[in-house]
């Protein structure tokens, strides 16, 4: 059953909940991409794209696995349009201070600290990160890791 959801920059959209792939495409191209155009912040731009599908949810009864659908759909568009449109990779988009990330993360990792004290600093070094972008970290430096 398609029906029609209006988001908050006024665009109405034909939502089939069995296929949302529409819906995500509408929201990144007129909400995502242009909120990152306009503030050069990743963390803002998907934050409203998250808040947007928060409202969407609550305001049309929806399922809530449509922000995991829409975290997916972004996923795919970072290694295209996305990339393209910022001219940096993937990584370097979701982590301005990237290499301040894996610096710190050796430095911890060669202090030589207990057990205890390691998982501490690493605890706070990684805190204020969001889900995806922990993902991002472990992928990056899984993949500096393995192919080497």
């Amino acid at each position: 059953m398609v029906e029609k959801i209006e988001l908050s920059n006024g665009t109405i959209v034909d939502f089939d909940k069995k296929n949302p792939r529409t819906l995500f495409e509408i929201i990144i191209s007129e909400i995502l991409i242009p909120k990152y155009k306009e503030s050069d912040d990743w963390n803002l731009a998907i934050n409203i794209i998250i808040e947007e599908t928060n409202q969407l949810i609550k305001k049309n009864n929806l399922s809530p696995d449509l922000k995991l659908g829409l975290l997916n759909q972004v996923e795919e568009h970072l290694d295209k349009d996305i990339e393209e449109l910022t001219g940096v990779a993937k990584i370097e988009i979701l982590f301005l201070n990237m290499d301040d990330y894996v610096e710190e993360i050796k430095i911890i990792m060669t202090a030589g600290l207990d057990k205890t004290e390691l998982r501490n600093q690493m605890a706070r070094l990684i805190q204020p990160l969001t889900v995806f972008e922990l993902g991002e970290l472990f992928i990056f430096l899984a993949k500096r890791t393995f192919l080497k």
